[in-house]
């Protein structure tokens, strides 16, 4: 499991909820139940699916800030040199790994309505 920025879990959470809001708002609105709007409705919930599998296998740690030193030693009376990196990572822990599950749901509900919506698509005529 990789490690996602704040950006990274903002952008990917908000297309990922913003996809599943379509979806409970196309459960309570009447939608046209044609072969085209099928189609574009699938599309556009692809992008959720996605980004819900990513948010799912990005694992529990957000990190917020990554800072890599160098330093370089000399010594004078001789030609050696020593050279140091350390890196600092600062990183928010999500304190339970339900969040893991509820992207994972995300993600296969969302798959389930493409399916759904392509079963429609290959059934229906117009």
């Amino acid at each position: 499991m990789a490690d996602i920025s704040i950006i990274e879990f903002g952008v990917y959470g908000f297309v990922a909820y913003s996809s599943l809001l379509m979806l409970i708002i196309s459960t309570i609105k009447e939608v046209p139940s044609g072969r085209a709007s099928a189609i574009v409705r699938s599309v556009w919930l692809l992008p959720g699916i996605l980004c819900a599998a990513i948010l799912a296998g990005s694992g529990i740690n957000i990190v917020t800030d990554d800072i890599t030193t160098g330093n370089t030693i000399k010594n004078l009376n001789s030609s050696e040199v020593w050279t140091e990196v350390t890196t600092q990572t600062k990183q928010i822990v999500l304190q339970n790994e339900i969040w893991i599950t509820v992207h994972l749901m995300i993600m296969l509900v969302l798959v389930a309505y493409v399916i759904q919506q392509m079963l429609t698509l290959l059934m229906k005529k117009e």
